[in-house]
């Protein structure tokens, strides 16, 4: 196998793999997606997430990014639950963790619990699992699991 053909498989391994992780889930509202890849990937001080969500899912909600920003989230995706949306006081509840519903769901990998992060204030001991309560295809409104934060 040459350079150039190996070159060439792992760049489609990792696109394939890229497209999989970043791909909203059929449903998935734009405020669970933003948190499960901030929870995966991390915040790098843009709208990268929700940018791809709109790109991928909702192309036609040109002034998303003009609505986040006057709900105070202007510079970043973690903005998004610093100053515009907080988790609902009655999520969905199964029986799995609250840290598991961010990650990818493979068990190899460590949960991120970002309920501090996020100023989600239930005890540890409470089982949580955020999944999503699905939204029409091309919405860019948040599911029953978020609400808006009073500004004032």
């Amino acid at each position: 196998m040459d350079k150039d053909t190996m070159e060439s498989e792992v760049r489609t391994i990792v696109d394939a793999a890229s497209a999989r992780i970043l791909t909203p889930r059929a449903g998935e509202c734009l405020v669970c997606y933003v948190f499960r890849q901030l929870g995966e990937f991390g915040c790098d001080g843009t709208h990268r997430f929700a940018l791809t969500f709109r790109d991928r899912t909702a192309p036609r909600a040109t002034a998303l990014m003009e609505r986040l920003g006057s709900m105070g989230a202007c510079c970043c995706d973690c903005e998004v639950f610093n100053n515009a949306y907080t988790f609902a006081s009655r999520p969905w509840i199964t029986g799995a963790s609250f840290g598991e519903a961010i990650g990818t769901g493979f068990e190899s990998q460590e949960p991120v619990d970002l309920r501090e992060e996020f100023g989600i204030n239930e005890p540890p001991a409470k089982i949580f699992y955020l999944c999503c309560q699905f939204v029409r295809r091309g919405s860019t409104q948040p599911c029953p699991n978020w609400v808006r934060m009073s500004r004032w």
